[in-house]
């Protein structure tokens, strides 16, 4: 975490001195409008929602905050600073409308990024994100054997990922493609490869001003335990709220490939699951 710290503060000293040598009139702060907008299907970004898996009773609780703290308009392109801050929970549903908490993953990163136009209709848009995650388990955790001394064990990762998103608009229509590569330089424990791919496709249709539709697919190639996994996550859904907006999504989610949740992730996940969350 200390490296990651030193490293952020580096970059962005280098961000913030670069930005000052330019026009200060086109700074702005504290924006929810991200320059940076991945897929809806990209696993590991700030949501505040939930899904249900529909074929037993887990959840995934989502509580975080992604935001640009400082951005830059120069010319035809735009440049920030941001951060992103989330866990993802894993919950049991029990009766009496109790969740005890299974497990936690825990996310901090710091980004900076980059958007500008190809054409009148084709945007680029790029992310350099240093980013922490651990994971731990919970008081609601159920034990598989009773008998079985357990010992907690240490999920931790650092890690850099680049990603190039390329927007599309065509009438009604938005499609947008991701292309990532992210760097693991510390992990325990350490039994992932130094290297993931990742690749997203997206297409959103304005059937009205306030609604549209949306299909995402997160596809991502990744080593762990000597073992390579192609890792699929769909969603498909409506969204109820105008472009560039606040809004809803109703959605249905299938998950195929490694487990993501930390305290998991030598295991197989695979799930159907229905869904919400608010874009804020």
């Amino acid at each position: 975490m200390k490296r990651i710290v030193i490293l952020a503060f580096f970059i962005s000293s280098l961000f913030i001195n670069s930005i000052y040598s330019q026009n200060t009139s086109t700074l702005y702060f504290f924006s929810t409008e991200r320059v940076f907008e991945p897929t809806r299907a990209s696993v590991f970004e700030p949501r505040v929602g939930f899904l249900k898996n529909v074929n037993d009773k887990n959840l995934r609780l989502d509580i975080g905050v992604g935001i640009d703290l400082i951005g830059l308009n120069k010319d035809d392109a735009q440049y920030s600073f941001g951060v992103d801050a989330f866990t993802f929970s894993n919950l049991k549903s029990e009766s009496n409308f109790k969740f005890p908490v299974d497990a936690i993953d825990y996310f901090f990163g710091v980004n900076f990024n980059y958007k500008r136009p190809l054409s009148n209709d084709l945007f680029v848009s790029s992310r350099l994100r240093i980013s922490h995650i651990s994971s731990h388990l919970q008081d609601g955790h159920v034990y598989e054997r009773a008998d079985t001394i357990f010992t907690p064990f240490t999920y931790s990762r650092e890690f850099i990922d680049i990603a190039v998103v390329l927007d599309k608009l065509f009438d009604r229509t938005l499609i947008k493609n991701l292309f990532a590569v992210n760097f693991l330089f510390s992990s325990i424990p350490d039994d992932f490869a130094l290297f993931s791919f990742q690749y997203g496709i997206e297409v959103q249709y304005y059937a009205h001003e306030f609604l549209s539709l949306y299909f995402s697919n997160d596809i991502k190639l990744a080593t762990v335990s000597d073992k390579t996994n192609l890792n699929e996550n769909l969603e498909m859904g409506i969204r109820i709220g105008e472009y560039n907006s606040r809004g809803v999504n109703l959605f249905f989610s299938y998950y195929d490939g490694q487990d993501y949740k930390g305290q998991y992730y030598n295991r197989y996940l695979n799930y159907k699951a229905i869904g919400m969350c608010v874009d804020f």
